[in-house]
């Protein structure tokens, strides 16, 4: 590598050998001219497959590549260790299955040069492995004050709690870890970054792929990672401002509605009950900012129960 180090790729790998490859060959079409700027880290956390072998025969290929082993088994905790290893000034994550847009790095760097934000947020493109690449089409990103970042993040029209595809700088990150979750790290953590950022930029022009599947942590949903969501969204109460107090109430109200048999007749379940009642419900119905299915779920909730 070559100059300053603008930008650290963090690649989270296990059991991941029949998908790796395609992430690195797009990540390295991405960055295009603007390979030297960046370094790529990956940490394997206690893959059984050939994921190994993949990871070393593009380190010889890639002098931008380094890696490092864990045996974690958890996904806050890999996180954090890729963090601390960052020497960039800017994050970007990205998963091990999932692919990124050719030349759209290069124009991102540009964009994090000109304009230095603390976080680079934009769309993140859901793909099924049939479906056909979209074309990278770049616009130049706008300035978002902190309410309007953190109403776009609990709307969820815009962007979600994924870190992967969002640009973070590494001082605001290094300053704020991942909690030990085995799921839902980034529910946790990213309001809280909404918060500290003093500059955070917004693109409509997606570049990155997230490869949806029945595998995936979030999909695959037992006890242990309905607490880690309990435990992230009573965190947007604690750090995000009365204000939106309605718009994370409809979080509350998909935990409710998604879990409602797991929920029911247990603490947790009294605990979601609770805090979505303290929500007067006239007003909540006469938001505007308050999607009609959230309105039907409340409805249904205060009916039903838990």
């Amino acid at each position: 590598m070559t100059g300053q180090c603008q930008l650290s790729v963090l690649i989270a790998a296990h059991n991941c050998e029949c998908f790796l490859a395609a992430t690195l060959d797009s990540l390295v079409a991405s960055l295009g001219d603007a390979l030297d700027q960046a370094e790529i880290i990956i940490v394997n956390d206690a893959s059984t497959d050939g994921t190994q072998s993949i990871i070393d025969e593009y380190a010889r290929r890639l002098p931008q590549l380094s890696f490092t082993h864990s045996a974690h088994r958890n996904v806050g905790k890999v996180r954090n260790q890729a963090v601390s290893l960052a020497r960039g000034e800017y994050i970007l994550m990205v998963d091990s299955d999932d692919q990124l847009l050719p030349d759209a790095l290069r124009d991102r760097l540009k964009a994090l040069k000109e304009q230095a934000p603390d976080i680079l947020l934009s769309k993140i493109i859901e793909v099924r492995e049939e479906k056909i690449k979209p074309d990278w089409q770049n616009s130049e990103p706008v300035l978002l004050t902190r309410h309007q970042s953190v109403e776009r993040f609990l709307i969820h029209r815009d962007y979600q709690a994924h870190f992967i595809g969002q640009f973070f700088s590494r001082q605001l990150l290094q300053q704020h870890a991942f909690p030990d979750f085995i799921c839902y790290e980034d529910t946790w953590l990213f309001p809280l970054l909404l918060m500290q950022s003093q500059k955070t930029l917004y693109s409509d022009s997606g570049f990155y792929l997230y490869r949806k599947h029945p595998h995936s942590l979030s999909s695959a949903i037992d006890q242990r990672k309905i607490t880690c969501l309990i435990a992230a969204t009573e965190h947007m109460d604690t750090v995000l401002p009365a204000g939106f107090e309605a718009l994370i109430t409809c979080h509350w109200l998909d935990i409710a509605n998604r879990y409602y048999d797991s929920l029911r007749d247990t603490a947790q379940g009294t605990a979601v009950r609770e805090r979505i009642a303290r929500v007067r419900l006239i007003p909540f119905l006469l938001n505007g900012k308050i999607r009609l299915s959230y309105k039907r779920k409340m409805l249904k909730v205060r009916k039903r129960g838990l």
